[in-house]
């Protein structure tokens, strides 16, 4: 239960990424038009950061933690899989647009 996990990390003092509110924007446009049914709660996941990547067979819930130590090599990843082999691809290209976005805004 990644959203269980995540907020027990949190609540230890795990920090994580942020993304920008325009990421869940566009995320529920996409699943809007897709087949796949995202169990958890969309807001709860915006809460939390936590990312969705999928395709027709299933998802991925994603998430990472801040850089642990000086250069940004060192972060830990918590995945959550439903019926989904990838590695969360699609979230790179939606969290770069969703950056853009947010750039955009100021």
């Amino acid at each position: 239960d990644i959203v269980k996990a995540i907020r027990g990390l949190r609540a230890r003092g795990m920090h994580f990424l942020e993304v920008p509110s325009s990421y869940y924007t566009m995320l529920r446009q996409r699943l809007a038009e897709s087949k796949v049914q995202i169990k958890e709660d969309l807001k709860v996941l915006e809460e939390l950061n936590i990312l969705v990547d999928y395709d027709d067979d299933g998802y991925l819930l994603q998430i990472f933690t801040k850089n642990m130590q000086d250069r940004p090599t060192l972060f830990l990843e918590v995945i959550e899989r439903h019926n989904f082999n990838g590695f969360g691809v699609g979230n790179f290209k939606a969290l770069f647009e969703a950056i853009e976005l947010e750039q955009d805004k100021r």
